[in-house]
């Protein structure tokens, strides 16, 4: 069912490397002060054997900027290689963003050194009682300056031999079930917090498939499989109503349908190969909604019971469930709908 990888070629590497100062210095004994009468450093000034000689909240913009960098890569690649692996035709878009990235970071260094002394004198200020421990950590601006930086480097892969080029070959191959995996967590992660016990989600859920769908359609090249997730999310995304807030009704059943589908691998597989229609399973769902909704108790008619899972006010901020958890393949066979016994 599945192809072979041997697209190294459709492949890029991107390596990011980030310098962030941490604001801490080596711990001296002499900030320590033991026995009668002595006290140790709080939490916030002091840890595993480190002084902090700012506040730690100067350094979190340069942190953002490097979670924002992962962001960018594994929005359209996967971790590969000690950086990520992404389609080729990505790269010139993913570097623009980081070149965005390394301007940003250098105009926060310049603003942090050009208040590097005041930041020192507002921590002595919050922290009188080691106000000279804090002094003595205190490093020169130039060595500072040194510590903070954000390159990056792209280029592909041109194994050596045939020896090295089947070991990237394997290497590559695992990152489809990587990609299968985070397709079937994300989808399982969607149904949990947007669909479960509703029987209508929220119109802005959109973004979330599309966001989903357009990188795998970047890595489709990895699995044909891919291709056929690919097309049903196309299927479930213009499937959105273009006004209002919220999705009822037949949409819903089909996003529903959609997200449980890929929330399994199995599933997945038997999608692919035409086992499960989208359109048949949708049906069925509102079937077994219509007959929940007529109190129907025809013993000849085996539905999926919509009253185990309580409806929630949308109205409300959080979308936690009520429920306990129970994982998908549980729910599709207590649930089975159809009168031969089989769900699809």
């Amino acid at each position: 069912m599945t192809t072979s990888v041997n697209h190294l070629e459709k492949l890029a590497i991107v390596q990011t490397d980030f310098d962030i100062w941490g604001g801490k210095v080596k711990l001296d004994d002499p900030d320590i002060k033991l026995g009668i009468g002595g006290t140790l450093p709080p939490k916030s000034l002091a840890e595993l054997g480190n002084k902090k000689i700012i506040d730690p909240k100067h350094l979190r913009p340069f942190n953002r900027l490097k979670t924002m960098a992962r962001r960018l890569c594994l929005a359209k690649g996967m971790s590969f290689m000690n950086g990520f692996a992404v389609p080729l035709d990505e790269i010139d878009r993913i570097s623009s963003e980081l070149d965005e990235i390394r301007r940003e970071m250098n105009n926060l260094k310049t603003d942090f050194m050009a208040n590097y002394d005041k930041h020192i004198s507002e921590w002595r200020s919050e922290n009188t009682e080691y106000s000279e421990a804090i002094t003595k950590g205190v490093l020169p601006a130039q060595v500072i300056e040194k510590k903070f930086g954000f390159e990056f480097t792209v280029f592909q892969v041109d194994p050596v031999n045939q020896s090295e080029s089947q070991k990237l070959q394997n290497m590559a191959s695992g990152l489809s079930g990587e990609l299968m995996a985070e397709i079937v967590k994300e989808s399982d992660d969607f149904f949990h917090k947007n669909l479960k016990g509703k029987d209508l989600c929220q119109v802005n859920t959109q973004k979330t498939l599309i966001r989903i769908r357009d990188k795998v359609e970047g890595l489709s090249f990895l699995d044909n499989r891919f291709l056929s997730i690919v097309k049903l999310l196309d299927i479930t995304i213009k499937g959105y109503p273009d006004s209002g807030k919220v999705v009822t009704g037949e949409p819903f059943y089909r996003i529903l349908s959609a997200i449980l589908i890929l929330s399994s691998t199995d599933k997945i597989n038997d999608y692919a190969t035409g086992s499960v229609d989208l359109d048949d399973m949708t049906s069925r769902y509102m079937f077994a909604e219509n007959v929940n909704t007529d109190e129907s108790k025809d013993d000849n008619v085996s539905a999926i019971n919509v009253e185990e899972f309580p409806k929630q006010n949308l109205n409300e901020e959080s979308f936690e469930d009520d429920m306990d958890d129970d994982d998908i393949d549980a729910f599709f066979q207590q649930h089975q709908a159809t009168a031969d016994g089989s769900f699809f």
